[in-house]
């Protein structure tokens, strides 16, 4: 089972400022596409996936993908194969 469905979900809502009340948070995110939060942040810093917004409260960094953003991940992981790429 994967750690997406066996976590309890909370409201992150508070976090967003009011323009970005209809973006994703990472862990919202990782829910949708049901990937681990570390692979995201990997496949982002890479530029496998598009960057989020980041948006500052208190020290703490939260990314937001807006619902556009958030199709083309689902695009990048439903096109993505398993295993590794093969040396050329």
């Amino acid at each position: 089972m994967p750690t997406s469905q066996r976590l309890k979900m909370r409201n992150l809502d508070y976090m967003k400022p009011v323009r970005f009340q209809n973006h994703v948070t990472l862990t919202e995110l990782s829910r949708i596409v049901d990937r681990d939060i570390s692979r995201i942040r990997r496949l982002e810093e890479e530029g496998r996936l598009p960057r989020a917004s980041r948006y500052r409260v208190g020290q703490l960094e939260v990314r937001l993908w807006s619902p556009e953003q958030v199709e083309e991940i689902k695009e990048v992981f439903a096109n993505m194969k398993p295993g590794r790429p093969r040396n050329v």
